[in-house]
Parts: C-alpha cells; sequence; structure tokens
C-alpha cells in the first residue's frame, strides 16, 4: 500500500508563491513545507506507523519546462501512461 501527496503552488509571479511555501522562520512564519514536514515526521515516530518510509521530491515548471529541484535542476519529461497515469520521468 502506498500513497502519492502532491502540493501545488500556482499563481503570477509576485503572488506570494515562495513565501506561501517556504514561510519565513526569522521572522517565525512556517511555510507549508515546514508544516507538512512536521506533521508527517510526527506521525512516521508513532508506534503504529514505524513501518512506514517518507520519499520526497520538489520539481518545477517553469516556462514549459519541467526541472528537478533536488538534482541541480536536471531537466525532466512528463508522460502519461496507458492508464492515464501522469509520471515524471527521471525525478529523483
Amino acid at each position: 500500500m502506498g500513497a502519492k501527496i502532491s502540493c501545488f503552488a500556482y499563481g503570477q509571479t509576485g503572488s506570494g508563491k515562495t513565501h506561501t511555501m517556504k514561510g519565513d522562520m526569522n521572522k517565525g512564519i512556517p511555510g507549508l513545507y515546514y508544516l507538512g514536514a512536521k506533521e508527517i515526521f510526527y506521525f512516521i515516530e508513532q508506534p503504529q506507523f514505524k513501518h512506514l518510509h517518507v520519499t520526497v521530491s520538489f520539481y518545477e515548471i517553469y516556462c514549459g519546462r519541467l526541472h528537478d529541484l533536488l538534482n541541480n535542476r536536471a531537466e525532466l519529461k512528463i508522460r502519461e501512461d496507458k492508464k492515464q497515469n501522469i509520471n515524471v520521468i527521471g525525478l529523483e
């Protein structure tokens, strides 16, 4: 059994996407990255969830190009399989 979770930040330049996702920890304002990670790691530390394994990837779609943000901005390809699932090829 597994699950995939996605969080999209979409909007016009200057609309606050980066602030919403990263927050400003210097001002004590957590972003969605921090809040999500805090919840996930809280739960996997509970005895009933010790069997779970967590992996994370970050990618960016900008000007029609897809980049792996945790792999030196390597360019990626996106494909749809016969079951109409979307797959990001090469994402680490």
